[in-house]
């Protein structure tokens, strides 16, 4: 009975570690869709005011623009009974077709986002 007893608080310690692991993983992950969205912000306002941009500061805008688009379309499905298992299954499928409902970040996901990946200009203006 005692080893039963070792072997279930091994296994909840392990699950609340992992737990905790993955939360602090997706609160990363907020943190850097939010830098990232300020800074296609930046890039957006410099259109509007017709200031020069660069190629690659209007890739990061279309690239955080469609990651916005993905996570606005996740949150209204979360409004429908069942979504979780829906947007699992259509995750999936997507997955075989090359296409995904997630945000992609503009950097490895458990990564902070390097200087380099930022474009040049907004880098100056921080």
């Amino acid at each position: 009975m005692k080893s039963y007893l070792i072997k279930v608080r091994f296994f909840v310690f392990a699950q609340s570690k992992m737990a905790w692991i993955k939360t602090k993983s997706i609160g990363a992950a907020f943190k850097r869709e939010a830098r990232e969205t300020r800074e296609a912000s930046k890039i957006l306002l410099k259109i509007v005011n017709g200031k020069e941009v660069t190629k690659e500061e209007i890739k990061f805008l279309k690239d955080q623009s469609a990651d916005l688009g993905k996570a606005l379309a996740l949150i209204g499905l979360q409004a429908v009974p069942g979504s979780s298992v829906a947007i699992l299954a259509i995750e999936k499928v997507g997955q075989k077709h090359g296409f995904t409902l997630f945000p992609q970040s503009q950097s490895a996901p458990n990564q902070e986002t390097k200087p380099a990946a930022i474009p040049p200009i907004i880098r100056d203006q921080n």
